[in-house]
């Protein structure tokens, strides 16, 4: 297989969406990612679909990075509304304030991008998705069989075998659209599922992140925003890195072991709405079990350039 031909980031910033957006634009082990990442698609979920592509154009403008286009997706879910996620995000999506951003969004939607871009590189795309599925499941009905032409797909969503965030039973991105969730995993297309399970695995204290310096563009940007986002809520101890274990998987596949299942997700009985079932073993979709923490930090470290993070002794 020829190289990858770049990375599409389907996103609700959303704080974790940030971080992980600056991990893609600042590298990787493998090679100088920045230069691959083609484009950004957005869709509602931790914030609704207008402050959301502000975001996400406010975040590449700040990381000197506006050439890279970002194609709005959808503004609700495949049935119902959004529900947002102000009170872990902050009323704006982003803790802290970003400057205006400079570029406009793209005239071209979300699943067009999508499907233009997939046809004219098949097998070369990371596509890492980060939000409700929405744009996917759109992309699936508009364009069958297009989404099973990206090179790798990686979401972030899902509580398989683990207690949910929003109910005891659902994470926030599966619950936000549990219809598009289910008709992603039910396909046959082959995705990593980082779930809540896994990403739960990785975190920092508020200790931790108060220690934080130095770093490279992205680094001082990403601990700006994880300072910030402590100060909105003296009561928080521990930051979760969910999206950023995503964006991490998706570029190194030794983050975490991973066991193949067969997923559905609930779509009818209200009080389970959104839940990740495991339909059998062996399947389309790898589940990380066991992260692999020293090597997700040790990632960060190399990208962003930080000081005071000392892998070995945070786990």
């Amino acid at each position: 297989m020829s190289p990858p031909a770049g990375i599409i980031i389907d996103t609700d910033p959303g704080i974790d969406d940030a971080i992980a957006i600056l991990m893609a634009l600042a590298g990787s082990p493998q090679g100088d990612l920045a230069h691959q990442v083609i484009g950004l698609t957005t869709v509602g979920g931790n914030v609704p679909l207008a402050r959301a592509t502000r975001n996400a154009l406010a975040v590449l403008d700040a990381a000197g990075r506006p050439d890279i286009p970002v194609h709005r997706g959808s503004s609700r879910p495949l049935a119902g509304r959004f529900g947002y996620s102000f009170a872990f995000h902050g009323n704006t999506g982003l803790p802290g304030r970003l400057p205006k951003p400079q570029a406009g969004h793209a005239n071209q939607r979300a699943a067009e991008f999508l499907a233009q871009r997939l046809r004219a590189s098949p097998g070369e795309i990371t596509l890492v998705a980060l939000g409700p599925l929405t744009n996917l499941a759109r992309l699936m009905q508009r364009h069958p069989g297009v989404l099973e032409l990206a090179g790798s797909v990686c979401v972030m969503g899902g509580a398989v075998n683990s207690p949910g965030n929003v109910t005891p039973h659902a994470e926030f991105n599966f619950y936000s659209d549990p219809m598009a969730a289910d008709m992603v995993l039910s396909s046959t297309v082959q995705l990593t599922l980082v779930d809540l399970g896994a990403s739960r695995q990785v975190a920092l204290s508020r200790r931790q992140v108060s220690a934080l310096k130095g770093g490279n563009r992205m680094g001082e940007m990403a601990i700006r925003l994880l300072q910030d986002w402590f100060r909105l809520d003296q009561g928080r101890d521990q930051f979760q890195f969910y999206d950023p274990l995503a964006l991490a998987a998706s570029m190194d596949s030794q983050m975490a072991g991973v066991r193949q299942m067969t997923l559905q997700v609930e779509t009818q009985d209200q009080e389970r709405l959104g839940e990740s079932k495991v339909v059998r073993p062996g399947g389309n979709v790898a589940v990380p079990e066991r992260v692999d923490g020293v090597r997700f930090f040790a990632m960060l470290n190399r990208l962003f350039g930080w000081d005071g993070l000392d892998p070995e002794n945070l786990l």
